[in-house]
């Protein structure tokens, strides 16, 4: 062909006269095609110069048996237990994964999404570090809509259409927001990476519990922290109480953000919860040593429920695939690091 560009399935399934299925069958060695179809799809192949090594996912001869995870970093709670969750699940399978970071860059994340639409795996499972404020590139679109199997985790990107399995952030949200309110807190001081879609809902559900509960709503109790770091969260907690001492409660939206925000408690000898309330998301190790109130995400079910749904994904034609997004419940853990205000703020 004249044009500069790779030849695809439904190149040869136009010139043979055949549907993209028949192809696949012929060119796969599988299911039952007429010997008259077998020889125009493989005219078709020599006259193009079709490579069987590129075939489309759907061909079973052509599986690799593996699967990859992007996620933002392999320190980060939540992807660890995401990647074990996957893990254990692609066993069963007799799949293997490929992990591959992308430190929240979208640059690496478009690059990873490259390498993997070049059929090293079968499919992906995708926690996007897409911002909920930006915009794609549209020449960038055709890496998360095209032929090779995603299914997005804990994050959505708009105008994506892909499965998405992640936590019902807004109604967990809500409920710890209420829970701060009902002790008698009104300064909520909220700290979190707001620049991304889940934690975009935690701030939607903590807004709303203060609308119902007639508090109102104060845009400079949230501080932002540009990048998921000890550093960076103990630099924004101590700017932060600086310029609001009389918050009363804390609510961190990024476990990740927690270890800085006790540093900084710490330096400022702010007793939990005499002189401050806690309340984070994620739980941890040390969340339980230091009696944290938590919100606990279903991890493990996430991790689970996006491996089946990709391998679902990769047995069945695109032209199928029904997409959705499935939210699941996490759960308030009540610990010791919540009490009511203290009255001399």
């Amino acid at each position: 062909m004249a044009e500069d560009r790779t030849i695809t399935i439904d190149d040869v399934a136009r010139l043979a006269g055949v549907s993209r299925a028949t192809v696949g069958r012929v060119v796969g060695n599988y299911g039952s095609v007429s010997e008259k179809s077998k020889e125009r799809v493989w005219e078709a192949v020599k006259q193009l110069d079709y490579q069987p090594n590129l075939i489309a996912r759907g061909l079973r001869s052509q599986s690799t048996k593996t699967i990859a995870v992007v996620i933002g970093s392999i320190r980060n709670t939540y992807s660890t237990a995401l990647v074990y969750a996957v893990e254990k699940e692609a066993q069963k399978k007799g799949y293997n994964v490929l992990i591959c970071t992308t430190h929240e860059d979208i640059e690496k994340e478009i690059k990873h999404l490259k390498d993997l639409n070049s059929k090293k795996v079968d499919g992906v499972i995708l926690m996007s570090a897409y911002r909920a404020d930006g915009s794609m590139d549209e020449k960038y679109r055709e890496f998360y809509i095209g032929k090779l199997p995603i299914v997005f985790v804990d994050r959505n990107i708009p105008g994506i259409n892909r499965d998405v399995i992640q936590s019902e952030n807004f109604d967990a949200s809500y409920k710890a927001t209420q829970y701060l309110l009902n002790m008698g807190h009104k300064k909520i001081g909220i700290i979190a990476t707001s620049n991304f879609s889940t934690v975009q809902e935690r701030i939607k559900g903590y807004r709303a519990a203060l609308t119902d509960a007639k508090v109102e709503f104060d845009e400079s109790l949230i501080a932002s922290v540009d990048e998921l770091s000890d550093k960076m969260s103990r630099k924004v907690c101590h700017a932060f109480l600086e310029q609001h001492p009389d918050v009363t409660a804390l609510y961190i939206l990024n476990n990740s953000l927690c270890s800085g925000v006790l540093l900084d408690l710490k330096e400022r000898q702010i007793k939990i919860p005499q002189d401050v309330s806690l309340l984070v998301w994620d739980d941890e190790e040390y969340n339980e040593l230091l009696d944290l109130t938590t919100i606990e995400q279903p991890i493990t079910e996430i991790g689970k429920q996006a491996t089946r749904r990709l391998f679902e994904l990769i047995g069945e034609p695109e032209e199928t695939a029904d997409y959705e997004c499935k939210k699941l419940k996490p759960e308030l853990i009540i610990r010791k690091s919540c009490t009511a205000p203290n009255q001399s703020k």
